[in-house]
């Protein structure tokens, strides 16, 4: 039975379901979901990401971590949540050996991958050192990470409750099942939704479309809590709950589906085949972040982020000097996605 016939079962014997529960089956189902599928990532493939753009990605990060890392001794860590096929640690792991051996040479890394396939490709890597590999971040012990814990468009693949404005209210967007596929259908939104628009200060207008995505905060408090000194790095499409929910800026929310390389399309067509993302609300992680002693460094667009670290200090030829820019493009990359920064501990030494 295929995922959207299960899907179909399930709205004919309960009525519809949250959009949540489909973004969710759709991304993650183990036999059917779009990431169990094996995502297609990179040229040609449904999106691109940072990593697979450049390799200077990573040897620019390396080379900051090195510099905050001073003021660690023993072991340290990195730790990739959402690691997807090792593409990141492995520029990461091999940049750091060259610009500061030592430190490398302390280094433990951990890789976070729900998807078992995305798990098995990143075992054929060459990452040195090999990973410690975990499925969840349930798997990381309180305390447990000094260094860094990094994640690269991970909060925005979360699924998401769909809600709408309207003149009696908040609704919900749920989905049903129609003759020729999955529909859309409104019923009040529950309580806990209203309220946690309501602590950002947010009322959608009558039509106006929006996204809340439960599992955030709960993650990020969790990986907060694993650490024990050092900062969480966050890289992700994401905006200021003032923003995020602005009424001209993004009246139909941030909802988006890719596939080839293309951005757009039904998100209720073919469950597991496609992509599907929503931006992140930094607010929110910012909030988790304090609740777990964080305090944050600086939220920052891309572009301005790399430039600061040096990245095209790592360019060495044209070609490559052109993939850079596009993370650094004010008009793509560099001004879409933005860099969370919280530490834990004492600031490390000033950047150079």
């Amino acid at each position: 039975m295929s995922l959207s016939e299960r899907l179909r079962g399930r709205i004919s014997g309960e009525g519809p379901i949250s959009f949540y529960e489909f973004m969710r089956a759709a991304l993650y189902d183990p036999e059917e979901g779009y990431y169990a599928r094996g995502a297609a990532i990179g040229e040609g493939g449904d999106f691109l990401t940072s990593p697979h753009v450049s390799a200077a990605f990573g040897a620019a990060l390396a080379r900051l971590f090195a510099i905050e890392a001073q003021e660690l001794e023993g072991d340290v860590d990195l730790v990739e949540v959402g690691a997807g096929e090792g593409r990141f640690l492995e520029d990461f792991t091999f940049a750091l050996a060259r610009l500061a051996p030592e430190l490398h040479g302390r280094l433990r890394v951990t890789a976070i991958e729900a998807s078992e396939a995305a798990r098995r490709r990143l075992a054929a890597r060459s990452i040195e050192p090999a990973p410690r590999v975990l499925e969840k971040a349930e798997g990381l012990a309180p305390g447990s990470v000094r260094g860094w814990i990094f994640s690269n468009e991970l909060y925005d693949a979360l699924p998401v409750v769909r809600v709408e404005g309207s003149e009696e209210g908040l609704n919900e967007l749920r989905v049903g099942a129609g003759p020729s596929g999955f529909v859309w259908t409104a019923a009040p939104a529950a309580e806990e939704w209203r309220e946690h628009l309501a602590r950002l200060g947010i009322s959608l207008a009558p039509g106006q479309k929006g996204e809340i995505a439960p599992d955030a905060a709960p993650l990020h408090r969790r990986l907060a809590g694993a650490l024990e000194r050092g900062s969480i790095v966050t890289f992700d499409y994401g905006h200021p709950a003032r923003i995020l929910y602005h009424p001209f800026a993004r009246p139909h929310g941030t909802l988006a589906v890719h596939r080839g390389g293309r951005r757009g399309g039904d998100p209720l067509e073919r469950p597991g085949e496609v992509d599907l993302t929503a931006h992140v609300d930094w607010d929110v992680l910012l909030a988790a972040g304090e609740e777990q002693g964080l305090a944050a460094d600086r939220l920052t667009r891309q572009g301005m982020f790399l430039s600061e670290i040096g990245i095209l200090d790592f360019v060495e030829s044209d070609a490559e000097k052109w993939r850079v820019f596009r993370l650094l493009d004010p008009e793509g990359m560099g001004e879409q996605i933005s860099v969370l920064v919280q530490r834990k501990g004492p600031r490390g030494p000033a950047r150079e």
